[in-house]
């Protein structure tokens, strides 16, 4: 039994591998194409255009990327175009001022060596990156003739600030006791500061600390959420994801690529590379409808959803076994027929026809109101597991050892349970699987009609607001939960029945 479990469960790792493949394929059919080259417009609208793209990741390769941007990469893009004076030069300058003093490094050593008019241009580019340290005077920094000047004496005084372990000392402190200073000699280093920093938010549990990192990050970056004093963890907890959902996307604008790291940003710096990352650590990013980290929308609604689904699914087996057993029992008779005919008669009404038709007979607001949708969800599925049953026990029924066991004496109440129902419940208990996916549908059905809010009514409102990121987020996990569900109905199979074990683990199924 255990070698069983463990080959079923080694065999799930290709299946994941297969559902996010076409779960990620489906997502393409929804996604905007990345922006065009708008040439000589407002850069603002641009930016803003490839914020869009890069926050479904539209402006990446699908599966390979042979030339993944990092910070230094980027800079050079903007050198580039600020040397050339080209039409891209106020795009350039409004990307430079975003990347900040990350990009300080790779730009200084290179100033020195541009003529004079582009060297020009690149200083008074970082203007606003001084403003947002606190450095200089704002049209000192913006004049052609003294910009130069002041970005080559602040680089021979605070170059040695732009390292790693430095920042790394300052934000270990800042985090230990609140310190202006320490705020000041962050702010001076700028968006260098933003990897040390917000990687630093999870280890942090001092919510006075955490803020101080959120308000350091925010300055920086010109974004982001910092709780008021004295908010609630729950809000440092949102604040928390939106930084983490932030710097998913935006982490290649600040940090350097080294060799290792390069090589596997071909891979991870790609549109399903991004996507795999994201669901397997969680960072499903905000949904666009309300601004709701999805994480906690899933937390929140699928709870909701799936004690629904299964209660409904226990309720479905626990009706439709002893009415397929009787039927099959008494196959022919009236019973039979009444059961086939009532049966028949619930399997046809859709489900939204019948929560519809129940949604108003009971008030919501008492045990009995909450039963209702469970009692929607049972009916159709009992009708069809009934049927299954009731095939499946008469077959048992007709065998020679159950005929012996009736010539014998054996009560009926042995016959039936003892006897016949243990193989005939196998092939039943094997539907589980399939099951699942087709009562969750009903369950996102009768979520809506009852004013449920689960998966399904937060689904709905997401598609009326074409919010990609939830229906993406919601398909993969009923995906991967579908895949369980296969799993334990296998495992449940092969416990029920140990001969379909044996067969699978010796003819190499498994």
């Amino acid at each position: 039994m255990f070698a069983y479990a463990i080959r079923r469960v080694l065999w799930a790792i290709p299946t994941l591998f297969g559902i996010s493949l076409v779960v990620f394929l489906l997502t393409t059919l929804i996604e905007v194409p990345p922006p065009a080259d708008l040439g000589k417009v407002d850069p603002e609208n641009v930016l803003a255009e490839e914020d869009r793209a890069r926050a479904r990741f539209v402006d990446l390769p699908r599966f390979f990327n042979t030339q993944p941007l990092d910070i230094h990469g980027r800079t050079d893009e903007i050198l580039f175009h600020l040397v050339a004076d080209d039409e891209q030069r106020e795009v350039a300058a409004a990307r430079l001022a975003r990347l900040g003093g990350a990009a300080l490094p790779f730009i200084m050593p290179q100033i020195d060596t541009m003529p004079a008019a582009a060297k020009s241009r690149v200083a008074v580019a970082l203007a606003p990156v001084a403003v947002r340290m606190g450095q200089g005077d704002a049209v000192a920094l913006r004049d052609p003739a003294s910009a130069p000047i002041f970005w080559t004496r602040y680089w021979d005084e605070h170059s040695t600030d732009f390292t790693e372990p430095s920042v790394r000392r300052t934000v270990d402190r800042l985090i230990v006791r609140d310190s202006t200073q320490r705020e000041t000699e962050l702010s001076q280093v700028d968006t260098f500061a933003l990897a040390t920093v917000i990687e630093a938010m999870p280890r942090v549990t001092d919510l006075a600390a955490l803020r101080r990192l959120m308000s350091v990050a925010a300055r920086a970056s010109g974004r982001g959420i910092v709780p008021d004093e004295g908010a609630p963890a729950a809000a440092f907890v949102r604040a928390e994801e939106d930084w983490r959902s932030w710097w998913f996307i935006h982490r290649s604008d600040y940090v350097a690529y080294d060799g290792a790291t390069k090589v596997a940003a071909s891979v991870t710096d790609t549109r399903y590379g991004r996507w795999m990352l994201g669901a397997v650590t969680s960072q499903l990013g905000l949904s666009t409808r309300d601004g709701v980290p999805i994480n906690e929308k899933l937390i929140a609604r699928a709870p909701v959803t799936f004690a629904l689904t299964f209660i409904a699914m226990l309720a479905s087996y626990l009706v439709a076994i002893p009415v397929g057993v009787l039927s099959a029992w008494r196959r022919g008779k009236a019973v039979d027929a009444t059961f086939a005919l009532l049966l028949l008669l619930v399997y046809s009404i859709p489900v939204f026809v019948l929560a519809q038709a129940l949604s108003g007979l009971f008030a919501r607001d008492n045990l009995l109101g909450l039963a209702v949708p469970i009692l929607t969800l049972t009916a159709g599925g009992a009708a069809a597991l009934s049927r299954h049953q009731r095939g499946s026990m008469a077959e048992v029924l007709s065998l020679d050892y159950v005929r012996t066991a009736r010539a014998k004496g054996v009560s009926t109440f042995r016959v039936l349970v003892v006897h016949a129902l243990r193989n005939a419940i196998v092939s039943t208990t094997t539907l589980a699987g399939l099951q699942f996916p087709l009562m969750l549908g009903s369950t996102f059905v009768v979520e809506e009609v009852f004013g449920i809010q689960g998966l399904g009514w937060e689904t709905l409102r997401a598609i009326e607001t074409h919010d990609a990121a939830w229906l993406v987020a919601v398909v993969l996990f009923s995906a991967v939960m579908t895949m369980l569900m296969l799993i334990a109905s296998d495992l449940a199979t092969s416990i029920l029945d140990p001969r379909a074990r044996d067969t699978a683990l010796h003819s190499g199924e498994l």
